[in-house]
């Protein structure tokens, strides 16, 4: 018989359950841990406990623009194929609905990696459909930059962000980008760049994390460049793009430069999802 999912908002005291939850997702290679600490001082994490063990957890975010951002929906291995991930998703999608009819928000989204067919299947069985797709292209022990590229730091403005139709990338998140308050929170999540060829791009607070800006698209080569630059100043051994579908150009260059798929299939794999509306 399974054993009945008890759901609640995280406490302080789960952050060991959270670890141990993150250590057996995408092989170890999981951003949870991290965030965890920040997220349970937060409203809209949610966990589910067997037993008094935390097995699974999710969290609402609030965006601007009225946005509920689902995130971090996570099963332990050993508690997989149970129905917890469902029972967990639905009762947090429930969660945003109400606060959503209540005017907390205006729309509700997500992403995730495109071979996360669980979680895909999940989303359009409660409704969500396709709003936009990314590729995310990646480089272990990136090169140093061809030429000495000068990075310097610089504030982000709502024209950086016109050559994406809706939705912005920061690293896994995508902010739509024209609402008030998003440059600001932009700002507060990211770091914004400059080569001195004029190629602006931004890197998600993690770091590896990087995308292009509106000038990217006129100077391609220096947008490359400044991302190997980037990883020679902060050191990174691992680098991500998160590219727009539309942005070819600049993926061609990134794939030509030693980017790759991870599972080598070329096409876009970062679907931004949103509830549709119930008629």
């Amino acid at each position: 018989m399974k054993e009945k999912l008890v759901i609640r908002e995280a406490a302080e005291n789960d952050l060991g359950d959270l670890a141990e939850i993150s250590k057996t997702t995408w092989d170890g290679d999981d951003y949870l841990e991290s965030v965890s600490g920040g997220w349970v001082r937060e409203d809209g994490f949610f966990v589910g406990e067997i037993d008094g063990r935390v097995v699974a957890c999710g969290k609402i975010s609030s965006m601007p623009g009225g946005v509920a951002w689902l995130e971090g929906l996570r099963v332990h291995k050993d508690f997989k194929g149970k129905g917890y991930g469902r029972a967990l998703s639905d009762s947090i999608l429930q969660t945003a609905v109400a606060r959503k009819k209540k005017g907390e928000f205006k729309t509700i989204e997500f992403s995730t990696y495109i071979s996360n067919l669980e979680s895909i299947s999940m989303a359009e069985q409660q409704g969500f459909k396709v709003s936009e797709m990314f590729h995310v292209v990646s480089m272990e022990n990136p090169p140093l930059p061809e030429a000495a590229a000068k990075l310097r730091k610089v504030y982000p403005n709502t024209a950086d962000f016109s050559i994406y139709p809706h939705h912005a990338p920061c690293g896994w998140k995508y902010i739509s980008h024209r609402n008030k308050g998003s440059v600001q929170w932009m700002k507060n999540n990211a770091e914004f760049w400059q080569v001195q060829s004029g190629a602006r791009f931004l890197a998600a607070s993690r770091g590896q994390e990087i995308s292009p800006l509106a000038s990217s698209l006129k100077d391609i080569d220096g947008f490359v460049n400044g991302v190997f630059a980037l990883a020679e100043k902060k050191r990174l051994d691992y680098l991500e793009v998160i590219v727009h579908d539309s942005h070819t150009e600049i993926l061609a260059q990134l794939l030509e430069s030693g980017f790759s798929y991870w599972e080598n299939h070329g096409k876009a794999n970062l679907p931004v999802y949103r509830l549709a509306e119930q008629r």
